[in-house]
């Protein structure tokens, strides 16, 4: 069976050998998970666009297209109420999204076949061949160096369609990949549709992936969505990366988009970019989870349950009085292995004076102390040895290694 390439322009003739007019385009009704048949040829014709459903064609192959009864019978003026996609129109040469290679690619040909019994769009041909083949150069000497790539239609995703499948199809179809695949599809693609991916994801999925975006793209991204839709996705970053991405904009900029932060969300990230970039106090997040010593454990399972889901991770839980002045922490292992009505103060890990952060020290120290004491996380306590804010070792990371 042909690919469109093939197909498209050529002489179209009914069932008493006159020629009708040529193809202009092919619609589909696709379905998620599915082929997608054939439903109706769009035909250009000396009195416009005509549209003959598929089951009156006869013969659909790159020599000859011909259709089983006369033209004036079969052909419509109009089409049903059915939502249809225009393969040519708004599959061709648009970018896909290919959910089992998790890339982004562009649609240079179609590959029609056989699939029960039904004519249909069987895979997506997005190699330099599929170009060549619709210069007509596929079989040339230019071509020869080249295969064919194709991806099976069912594993991908159209994402411009303004009539067609839309981009919450794709959130459900890609919502189980993990965020930093997501955030390498979504620099893939141009920033119209990165961002209305981003729009189409619950804000709490879309804060995941938008921390993994490159840091520059970030600030086109939320840029282009606006503070109204990006505030919402900004409000459940977590608070550190929040801060840098609003680092990035301009004062008036930036207070827009902390004007559609709501609660205390905005007043905590504005004490944070008073700190420098690259000292404790501008690496820090505030998403950690704080307890009173007088708590049972109990007590602090149920409140882990309260706040897990704001938080990317919880491998600590630290331990201040009521006015934040630190005691000392508690890991999630020995938490698990306590009984339910011991109290957390007294599973407290305490360290010693010169084993915390303070909100100046600068990236060699951070590393330097969590190295030798093993941490994870790092707290950071102010001159009244409050606590005030929390390094973890992605935020370290991050530092050393900012292009992977």
């Amino acid at each position: 069976m042909p690919y469109i390439s093939e197909l498209l322009n050529n002489t179209i003739t009914d069932s008493s050998d006159v020629s009708v007019g040529k193809l202009e385009d092919i619609l589909i009704a696709p379905k998620a998970d599915s082929f997608a048949p054939l439903e109706f040829l769009v035909i250009k014709t000396h009195q416009g666009r005509k549209f003959v459903p598929y089951e009156y064609v006869a013969n659909f192959n790159s020599s000859e297209i011909s259709l089983k009864n006369l033209f004036n019978k079969v052909a419509q003026n109009e089409l049903p109420a059915v939502q249809f996609v225009y393969l040519k129109k708004q599959v061709l040469d648009k970018q896909i999204v290919d959910v089992a290679g998790t890339r982004v690619v562009r649609v240079n040909d179609l590959r029609i076949g056989n699939f029960e019994n039904k004519v249909c769009v069987l895979g997506i041909d997005s190699s330099f061949k599929g170009i060549l083949r619709r210069l007509g150069l596929a079989g040339s000497i230019f071509g020869k160096p080249f295969s064919v790539s194709l991806i099976d239609w069912r594993q991908a995703t159209l994402v411009d369609s303004k009539k067609g499948l839309e981009l919450n199809t794709v959130a459900e179809d890609l919502s189980h990949l993990h965020p930093a695949d997501l955030a390498n599809i979504v620099e893939d693609l141009d920033v119209k549709f990165g961002s209305s991916l981003l729009a189409s994801l619950d804000s709490t999925e879309a804060a995941k992936v938008l921390e993994e975006v490159d840091p520059k793209l970030q600030t086109v991204l939320v840029k282009y969505l606006g503070p109204e839709r990006a505030g919402k996705i900004m409000s459940q970053m977590s608070s550190d990366e929040f801060v840098d991405l609003v680092k990035t904009l301009s004062g008036d900029e930036a207070n827009q988009f902390l004007s559609e932060v709501k609660g205390s969300r905005a007043q905590s990230v504005k004490k944070l970019l008073n700190y420098p970039d690259n000292t404790a106090g501008g690496l820090m997040t505030l998403d950690f989870l704080a307890v009173r010593p007088e708590w049972t454990i109990a007590q602090v399972v149920e409140e882990i349950r309260k706040v897990s889901d704001g938080m990317r991770s919880l491998p600590y839980v630290y331990v201040t009085y009521e006015e934040s002045r630190f005691i000392g922490v508690v890991s999630l292992r020995r938490l698990l292995l306590a009984k339910s009505q011991e109290k957390i103060g007294d599973l407290a890990k305490r360290f010693p004076s010169y084993a915390f952060l303070k909100p100046g020290d600068k990236i060699e120290k951070i590393i330097q102390l969590m190295t030798k004491y093993n941490l994870y996380t790092a707290a950071v306590l102010d001159k009244e040895k409050k606590l005030v804010g929390v390094v973890t070792i992605d935020d370290v990371m991050r530092q050393l290694f900012p292009s992977a």
